[in-house]
């Protein structure tokens, strides 16, 4: 069972232009950067005013990214039609990376 959701999110205009900058400069498509980007918030909304720097975990999980990223744009640039094919396996790939993380966090939840 999948625990992820889908949302369409109208974004203002500017708000959209800071998104789609934000993703480039990291190197993150828009769907990897909303999720890091609402993660960061959810987290930092939790965490006492004196405590506001990134987290260890939040900055290897965006150099995780960062590399993840890289990794398949250097592969697709050597494949015939690679990027074409790259970007047609993102919606999968992304099903597939949340549902191991869902496994991983149940696997952690029985443990703990």
């Amino acid at each position: 069972m999948s625990t992820s959701l889908r949302h369409h999110v109208r974004l203002p205009g500017d708000l959209r232009v800071e998104l789609e900058v934000f993703a480039a400069d990291h190197g993150l498509g828009l769907g990897s950067a909303i999720r890091l980007l609402v993660a960061e918030g959810l987290e930092r909304r939790s965490v006492s005013e004196g405590e506001q720097e990134p987290t260890l975990a939040s900055t290897a999980a965006l150099a995780a990214l960062i590399a993840t990223e890289q990794t398949a744009l250097m592969v697709a640039s050597i494949l015939p039609e690679g990027e074409q094919k790259w970007r047609s396996m993102a919606v999968r790939a992304t099903q597939l990376a949340e549902q191991r993380l869902a496994d991983l966090e149940g696997a952690a939840r029985v443990e703990a």
